[in-house]
C-alpha cells in the first residue's frame, strides 16, 4: 500500500508505472484538492484504483502501509507530519520526500527516524528545482557535507547539480549582500554556507 500527502498530481504518474496489484491512498487535509483529485480519476478512468482521503497528515494510515510519499510542502510541515505520531510509521519500508526547503536539516532528521538515503534526484519543471529524496528503513552515517548537499547527488554529480547549487550560491549572496554589516552572525554564517557551494 503506498499513501500519498498533499501532492495528488502525482498519482497520475504512479496509476501508469505501478501494476495493478499495488494500492495507493491519496490523502489531504483540504477538501479543495481532494475535489479536483476526484475529478481527474473520473476523467482518466481510473477512480477504482486509488481511494482519497481527507486526513490530517498520515493519521488515517493503516499497519499495511510500505510507502509514503510526501511533496510540495515546507520542511517544518513534513517533519511534523512523520513525527506527531511515530508509530504511524513504525512499519514503514520507504518515505519518498519532495520538500520545498532546508534539504540539510530534512535528510539529517528523517535520518535518524531510522532511515538512510537511497536515492536523490534534482528535477528543473516550469523554472523551479525540486529534490526528490528516497529513505528507506535501515542506518548509515553521514558527513555534514553530505546532509548538506545529498550523499547520493554527490557521487553522482550531473549537469542539474552544479545548476542548481550555482543558484543556490548567486541567491546566498545576494541576501548577504542585503544584510547590514551589523548583523554580524547573521552575515557570518551565511558567508560560510557559501563557501561550502
Amino acid at each position: 500500500l503506498w499513501y500519498l500527502y498533499y501532492h495528488l498530481y502525482l498519482k497520475y504518474h504512479l496509476l501508469f508505472q505501478c501494476s495493478d496489484k499495488l494500492k495507493i491512498v491519496a490523502s489531504d487535509i483540504n477538501e479543495g484538492p481532494l475535489l479536483k483529485a476526484e475529478e481527474n480519476l473520473l476523467k482518466y478512468s481510473c477512480f477504482n484504483k486509488i481511494k482519497l482521503e481527507k486526513a490530517d497528515g498520515i493519521s488515517n494510515i493503516n499497519d499495511n502501509t510500505d510507502t509514503i510519499i510526501i511533496s510540495g510542502m515546507g520542511m517544518e510541515n513534513i517533519i511534523k507530519i512523520l513525527t506527531q505520531d511515530k508509530s504511524n510509521i513504525s512499519n514503514v519500508k520507504r518515505l519518498i520526500i519532495s520538500s520545498n526547503n532546508k534539504y540539510e536539516i530534512l535528510r539529517f532528521k528523517i535520518c535518524n527516524l531510522g532511515f538512510y538515503i537511497n536515492k536523490e534526484k534534482i528535477i528543473y519543471e516550469d523554472g523551479k528545482y525540486y529534490i526528490i529524496i528516497e529513505f528507506i528503513k535501515g542506518n548509515s552515517k553521514y558527513t555534514k557535507k553530505e546532509f548538506y548537499f545529498g550523499p547520493c547527488l554527490l557521487k553522482n554529480k550531473d549537469k542539474l547539480f552544479y545548476e542548481y547549487y550555482l543558484e543556490m550560491k548567486n541567491i546566498k549572496e545576494q541576501i548577504l549582500n542585503s544584510i547590514p554589516i551589523v548583523y554580524k552572525e547573521k552575515r557570518k554564517l551565511l558567508i560560510k554556507e557559501i563557501k561550502m557551494l
